[in-house]
């Protein structure tokens, strides 16, 4: 079989569980099954992670495995959500698995190339979104259940923050379809993530959230397997390039 025609293959079978993992979520908690609806989230990273392994093999990045791993893990911790240290746990691994995002886009970051219109548009996300941030996560801080779970919020939080504006800075300088992906992958998982949010707190119409958060996950993860064959694609092609 050509590269063309797995790779079609691969796509096809990547909607397929795209759509799978939506339908089955929504399904779920339409019945009230919130063990399971939690524990696909993980099941869809790991999912994911697998995917990838099998149609990449050695060439699959270290960024994407650490990121999928911890996030998948992170995602099994929330089964038991409502103990406190088992909180604590799943967002210390939300907040590494920010940092595996964090590792791969920081060294495609010039500082000699930040102009003062992106040094006024970092202060600007910064003080907005961080505002928004705070505010939502002081609305939660009655709900957590220890000082480490909130503390680990706040730094996914700001993670999340210096990640959209990399993202946009990274997408600005190389404008190319590779940093466009990497921009949407990085926006899908932040309003996930404020979804998420929103719905377990029920902090406005919770079931809607709920859905939206699962769905711009799942997205995400869609995203992310595109993002990961374009750049090991681009990677090729510069090695090609260098020999």
């Amino acid at each position: 079989m050509s590269d063309k025609n797995s790779l079609r293959n691969y796509k096809i079978g990547l909607i397929i569980l795209t759509a799978l993992f939506i339908l089955l979520s929504i399904t779920v908690h339409l019945f009230h099954n919130y063990f399971l609806f939690r524990l696909l989230r993980g099941i869809a990273c790991y999912t994911t992670l697998v995917y990838l392994l099998i149609a990449q093999g050695r060439n699959i990045q270290k960024w994407v495995v650490g990121f999928l791993f911890f996030y998948g893990a992170s995602s099994f911790s929330t089964v038991w959500y409502e103990n406190g240290n088992m909180a604590s746990i799943s967002m210390i691994l939300n907040f590494i698995a920010f940092l595996m995002l964090l590792w791969y886009v920081i060294p495609k970051i010039n500082l000699k190339n930040i102009t003062k219109t992106f040094t006024a548009l970092f202060v600007l996300m910064v003080i907005v979104n961080g505002y928004l941030f705070i505010q939502l996560i002081e609305l939660m801080r009655e709900m957590t259940l220890n000082y480490t779970q909130y503390l680990f919020m706040i730094l996914s939080a700001f993670s999340g923050i210096l990640l959209g504006f990399l993202a946009l800075f990274y997408n600005h300088f190389f404008n190319s379809k590779l940093s466009m992906t990497f921009t949407l992958l990085i926006f899908l998982i932040i309003f996930a993530e404020i979804f998420r949010g929103i719905g377990y707190y029920n902090l406005g119409y919770s079931i809607a959230f709920v859905y939206l958060a699962r769905i711009f996950l799942v997205l995400s993860l869609y995203t992310l397997v595109n993002f990961s064959f374009l750049d090991v694609k681009n990677i090729k092609n510069v090695k090609a390039s260098v020999s």
